[in-house]
């Protein structure tokens, strides 16, 4: 979500669901329960086809690093 963020205009991002299953090469069901919980912690608001990103600097922190200075540097 960070690095489609980071090629998109704001903070909503027009994904559903599906595809963003598709593009992960994983079950819609578990990208259903993942943007649950980033939802939970209020990180993200989701809706039909719809993203929004709420704290960008919280979901950094959440990713313990993965998504580090060299993808930031680039697109951030």
């Amino acid at each position: 979500l960070l690095m489609v963020h980071d090629r998109t205009e704001g903070n909503t991002i027009q994904l559903t669901h599906e595809f963003l299953a598709t593009m992960l090469g994983a079950r819609r069901p578990g990208v259903t329960t993942a943007l649950q919980m980033l939802e939970y912690r209020g990180l993200v608001h989701a809706k039909r086809g719809e993203i929004t990103i709420v704290d960008r600097a919280g979901m950094i922190k959440l990713t313990h690093g993965a998504y580090g200075d060299e993808e930031q540097r680039h697109f951030g």
